[in-house]
């Protein structure tokens, strides 16, 4: 028997772990409503045409080949403008996932820790497991927006970096200018850079936000984002890293040696990401209407629902729900959920060290499908 790395074993993925017990049912003839992936495509929505005639325009005039490891440089200018850095400031890479792979590779060492929120992204989670380092969470309000005093506690003299995911996945947080502002000043006061999520940016339906990057001033800032969700374009795999503020150029020499290992993005790609942020960019308005149909059909039926608690999500399309219930756990909700054809994650993939149960549900599908999904939720707990 071959048996498999020490390393590989910390490796786990809930949103994408859930599916294999969700095959069986579904074989068994169960129809499944999938709610458990953040994917717009499934649920009906397309990237705009002008991206989509980019990828074929590329394709046509034969990006096949290797592109620059760091990424095209006309994307690499294009982002920079819209960041406000230097070219020299952008990485792109397949996708944020492998962004955020490459950040914790070049920050992170055994036994030091990036600072997460809880909830958090399971990837951070994992390549902080991966790295052997020590994991330290910040805890959140009821709203799930940063407790700062939590995150003052957390911070030790082995923290590299603290994480900001904003809009929130899995929340569906927007968190607050003066929010934002405690965190920059708390990693000013602690001398540590941000790694800043931002790949819902645009995606807010629910007052506005201003990215935190937009106004760190003197706090070094890496900001990610992805024409996965803005764009409405994930199977693309196409993202960037933007550095911003001083004391960058060791781990920027670090991300490039990452980029040279693994060659480079898909050319086509990439060159569609430039249309991307050039615009039009008409969709982001028609699609954040769309989200707050759906959020607000999300919030009323589980207000209807005994045992069922939520904060209503701002931007993003994902949904922390609590659940009150005789369950040992959210894992045993979730699987015995499965049953009844609903497809959600367990909110222990996100959050470890919560003692509440919670699933994380996206809330794309159209109104109908949201509303049969939540008919089989609300049998499912009257069950019990």
């Amino acid at each position: 028997m071959i048996e498999p790395s020490k390393r590989s074993e910390l490796v786990s993925y809930p949103i994408r772990d859930i599916v294999q017990a969700a095959k069986k049912i579904e074989a068994q003839g169960t129809d499944m409503i999938y709610l458990n992936i953040g994917d717009p495509a499934p649920f009906g929505f397309r990237p705009p045409k002008h991206i989509l005639d980019a990828v074929k325009e590329a394709l046509d005039q034969n990006y096949s080949g290797y592109a620059p490891s760091e990424g095209d440089p006309e994307l690499r200018k294009t982002v920079a403008e819209y960041e406000h850095v230097s070219p020299d400031d952008v990485f792109i890479t397949a996708g944020l996932s492998e962004g955020i792979d490459f950040v914790f590779q070049a920050m992170l060492d055994p036994g030091r820790n990036i600072l997460l929120p809880t909830p958090t992204y399971p990837l951070y989670l994992t390549k902080e497991r991966i790295s052997y380092g020590t994991i330290e969470f910040y805890g959140c309000d009821e709203n799930f927006e940063p407790d700062l005093d939590s995150m003052r506690k957390r911070i030790n003299e082995f923290t590299t970096a603290i994480t900001v995911i904003n809009p929130n996945n899995p929340t569906g947080a927007v968190y607050s200018r003066k929010t934002l502002q405690g965190i920059i000043d708390l990693a000013g006061e602690y001398k540590l850079p941000i790694i800043a999520d931002d790949v819902y940016d645009q995606m807010v339906f629910d007052g506005e936000m201003t990215p935190l990057r937009r106004f760190s001033k003197d706090v070094p800032v890496v900001s990610g984002n992805s024409m996965s969700k803005n764009y409405l374009y994930p199977g693309a795999r196409v993202a960037y890293l933007s550095f911003q503020g001083e004391g960058w150029d060791d781990i920027k020499e670090t991300i490039q040696r990452l980029c040279n290992q693994r060659l480079s993005v898909n050319w086509e790609m990439q060159r569609a990401y430039i249309s991307a942020i050039k615009g039009p960019h008409n969709h982001i308005k028609e699609f954040n209407s769309e989200l707050k149909k759906r959020r607000d059909i999300l919030v009323k039926r589980c207000n209807e629902i005994d045992g069922l608690t939520l904060a209503a999500p701002k931007g993003a399309f994902y949904a922390f729900v609590k659940v009150d219930g005789p369950w040992k756990n959210d894992t045993e909700f979730v699987h015995g959920l499965l049953k009844e054809g609903v497809v959600t994650v367990p909110g222990s993939g996100f959050a470890p060290t919560l003692n509440e149960k919670y699933f994380r549900l996206v809330f794309l599908p159209q109104p109908e499908q949201l509303e049969e999904a939540f008919n089989r939720i609300e049998r499912y707990m009257k069950k019990i």
